[in-house]
């Protein structure tokens, strides 16, 4: 491994400063403690004058080698405002903050409460909660801004909070590069704002802070081999939210040129050099798609780079693709041949994105590229090969959001080795892993988005937001996850009955199981699903916790349990009939409201008879969201069907047989799933029979539900497998309907099937029917014992039921949303 590390390292090549496009005219840096300090340095006022000359003694030129290398171990300790000051030339500048939250030392880290300014603008402040969930192992934070100066000072000022008398600022490293002017900072630029017929212009005094800046589709690119400011590019790996998605990372066909439309530092080449691309050979849906978190309450720029490097693009129009940022067209015929005027011709293009509604917390700004009608029949697939995010400081200077230590650029912690060039290879060779640890600290920082506006849900929950519990909270909620609350256990883990709100509020707390086959990725899908859908037919996330390694999920409380715990190997008296149809109308709704009444269309994945709970009224919710997928929003205005690209997950027994030959998920598939529980509300049995439960000769024929049901609907003998406790209890009427929407939610072919809102609608007929038989029914006993009294009046029409006005029951009230599904 050795040999292999220093075979890597010799034939690395770093350009030296002749050679790089831009030579910074100030490149300077202040590590911490100075030399001639104390490990743990606390400037006070009557030290000052002596630490401003040790201080200033310890500013140096940094050489190239030097950026991104390990600072000193120990941070700087401020306990009274103080300004460090850099003498630099006019003009815009990087300046690069590195922080080591303490946490292993006296200090006390949560009296880190400070804000950092420079000049006028306020880069960033500390709160108790920036250290809430710490990783202390995560390495070195860095926060990069741009700002302009207008003299030859520049000033970074410390101050601690005046709240508490304890209170002190920390850092390790300050640096100050110069950077090109107009490269970010673009004064009265008229800028594209995305969703909006309007433009939007910076001004000089806007200062920026770098969110994210990617190599997409490419490795990571060290801050040595930038073009000469020292940036870090990453590697898209940790955004990409279509990672079941088949994507393609490809590399240039043609040597990357130097181009008169942007300049030689833009970017460096290996980022025009790599591109990602997307595509799905059998639906015809070719979209790739990247979420970042951001901070409420400002306006960003998107810098997207591009560049054609397939030797088969020729002329304009053989490569046109969608960009759409926040589900918003950004570009509606992008075509990078015709931007740049040839093949390997480096461009970008910015973009302006508004998040300046009041808010608190993170949100996410995603980026989709699809190809142009959904086809790529006659273009080239879709490409993108870098982006850079930066946030834009408000109207009072501040660029400060709430969370500074947050996780947003996942390399710089793992950059600061003693070998830059090594720690390349090593992410190379242990990629996988390091996306794993990656992929955890980024999803801290994602779940952290729903903290926002706790003293609203105690008033009642609205679309969006939900509760972060503390482990202390759950496990009073729980009695310490005694053994007497629990409930239910599944494959996530073990569900808890519990309280909140001193005992008022009945929860149902699931715990995740920490050898469970799911674990992160469905815990965080669970919460970003329901964190976003209020519906009366969906399960209602209240909150969740993450604290000490702990994956909680806090659910309303359903006091009769699963739809299965009713159906079979139970000790519950059977369900009526008319009770089951309300259950599966109830579910019906719910479904279609993820297919058709959302924003974007949400296949859930893994609908089966446990997935289905039920309140303390028989009204029934939809949970589980954890293997649920979204399909990009511009592609539900397509006329064609969703599909979505991705590996087989689900339960045995309830998975469409055409998603498992093919691993292409469409709504569809859902309602199979559907079709199996419809049979197992009818039969009273499970999807797949265990064998020890079925004779050996029928095994094969009995032990698939679904496709047992179907052989005895061909046989016309489906009656023999009915529940025996609804024998002689279900109209033929109904029977027919229920059963033949049933049958064709197992078509073999998805386009076969019918959509969610075809089966509620024959569910509802079935109900009506059934209604009408029961009323007939017990018209038909009244006349006979000479007790009729007219009382009900109900005409049946062409199917169509009519109450009259007194009559006390209403026959398909539980059916009466259907053509409006609307969330509560």
């Amino acid at each position: 491994m050795l040999l292999v590390l220093l075979l890597f390292s010799c034939c690395k090549v770093t350009l030296s400063a002749d050679e790089l496009p831009y030579v910074p005219s100030d490149n300077l840096a202040m590590d911490c403690p100075p030399s001639d300090a104390p490990s743990y340095f606390r400037p006070n006022s009557l030290m000052q004058q002596n630490f401003i000359f040790s201080a200033v003694s310890r500013i140096y030129d940094i050489e190239p080698h030097n950026h991104g290398e390990k600072p000193k171990s120990s941070p700087c300790i401020i306990t009274e405002q103080f300004t460090y000051t850099f003498p630099v030339s006019i003009g815009p500048k990087f300046v690069r903050l590195y922080f080591k939250p303490i946490t292993n030392s006296g200090l006390n880290i949560s009296n880190a409460l400070f804000s950092v300014s420079v000049g006028q603008f306020t880069l960033l402040t500390t709160s108790e909660s920036s250290y809430c969930k710490l990783n202390s192992d995560a390495g070195y934070v860095v926060r990069e801004f741009c700002v302009n100066t207008h003299g030859h000072v520049l000033n970074v000022t410390f101050t601690p909070s005046s709240k508490i008398s304890d209170a002190y600022a920390f850092f390790n490293r300050i640096e100050i590069v110069s950077m090109p002017s107009k490269l970010y900072i673009q004064e009265n630029f008229p800028l594209p704002l995305v969703g909006q017929p309007s433009h939007f212009s910076m001004e000089n005094s806007t200062a920026l802070e770098m969110m994210h800046r990617l190599n997409v589709g490419g490795d990571l690119i060290p801050q040595v081999e930038d073009t000469g400011m020292f940036r870090l590019w990453t590697s898209d790996v940790d955004y990409f939210i279509g990672d079941e998605v088949e994507t393609i990372n490809i590399e240039s066909q043609v040597q990357i040129q130097s181009s008169s439309l942007i300049p030689a530092y833009a970017a460096p080449d290996k980022v025009y050099a790599s591109a990602r691309t997307v595509q799905d050979k059998f639906s015809g849906n070719y979209t790739a798609i990247w979420s970042f978190p951001v901070d409420f309450g400002f306006y960003y720029l998107v810098r997207l780079h591009f560049c054609e490097i397939s030797r088969r693009i020729q002329k304009d129009g053989q490569r046109l693709f969608h960009v759409y940022i926040n589900d918003q067209t950004a570009e509606d015929d992008a075509d990078i041949f015709h931007w740049s005027h040839g093949v390997g011709i480096p461009i970008y293009r910015d973009y302006i994105i508004n998040f300046s509604k009041p808010g608190e917390g993170i949100k996410h700004l995603s980026i989709m590229i699809g190809s142009k009608n959904g086809s790529s029949t006659m273009h080239e697939f879709p490409i993108l090969n870098g982006l850079e995010i930066f946030k834009l400081s408000d109207h009072s200077g501040n660029l400060a959001g709430p969370f500074p230590f947050g996780v947003r650029n996942l390399h710089q912690h793992s950059a600061f080795h003693e070998d830059v060039h090594a720690v390349e290879l090593i992410l190379r060779v242990i990629g996988t892993s390091l996306f794993a640890v990656s992929f955890l600290l980024l999803l801290r920082l994602i779940f952290s988005t729903f903290k926002q506006q706790r003293d609203k849900f105690k008033q009642g929950r609205s679309s969006g937001y939900c509760r972060i519990f503390s482990i202390a909270e759950i496990k009073s909620a729980t009695n310490n996850f005694a053994d007497n609350l629990i409930i239910g256990t599944g494959g996530f883990g073990v569900v808890y009955k519990g309280t909140i709100g001193g005992g008022s509020t009945r929860v149902a707390i699931k715990r995740a199981n920490p050898s469970s086959h799911q674990g992160l990725k469905e815990f965080q899908t669970e919460i970003t699903m329901l964190s976003e859908l209020r519906h009366h037919h969906l399960v209602s996330l209240i909150g969740y916790s993450m604290e000490k390694n702990e994956m909680i999920l806090v659910y309303d409380y359903m006091a009769r349990g699963t739809l299965r715990d009713h159906l079979y190997n139970t000790q519950k008296p059977p369900l009526p009939w008319r009770q089951r149809l309300k259950i599966c109308i109830g579910a019906a709704r719910g479904l279609q409201y993820l297919h058709t009444g959302v924003k974007s269309t949400i296949i859930h994945r893994d609908i089966k008879s446990t997935n289905i709970l039920l309140d303390d009224k028989w009204v029934a919710k939809v949970s589980d969201f954890g293997l649920s997928k979204a399909a990009p929003s511009p592609m539900t205005q397509s006329k064609t069907k969703i599909h979505v690209s991705t590996m087989v997950k689900g339960t045995f027994g309830y998975l469409d047989p055409e998603y498992y030959r093919r691993q292409k998920l469409t709504e569809k598939s859902d309602v199979y799933s559907f079709g199996v529980v419809l049979f197992e509300i009818l039969c009273a049995r499970p999807a797949v029979l265990p064998k020890e439960e079925i004779e050996e000769e029928e095994y094969y024929e009995k032990a698939n539900l679904a496709e047992w049901a179907l052989r005895y609907c061909q046989m016309g003998i489906l009656d023999q497998m009915i529940d025996p406790d609804l024998k002689g209890k279900i109209s033929p009427e109904c029977f027919r309907t229920f059963t033949d929407v049933a049958k064709k939610c197992l078509a073999e072919k998805g386009n076969e099937r019918p959509s969610m809102g075809d089966v509620l609608c024959n569910l509802e007929l079935s109900m009506q029917q059934q209604n009408a038989a029961d009323v007939e029914e017990e018209m038909s006993a009244k006349e006979a014992t000479g007790r009729m009294n007219g009382d009900i009046g109900i005409v049946i029409d062409d199917g169509k039921f009519l109450c009259s006005n007194n009559s006390d029951k209403t026959p398909g009230v539980e059916f009466s949303e259907i053509m409006i599904p609307i969330g509560r």
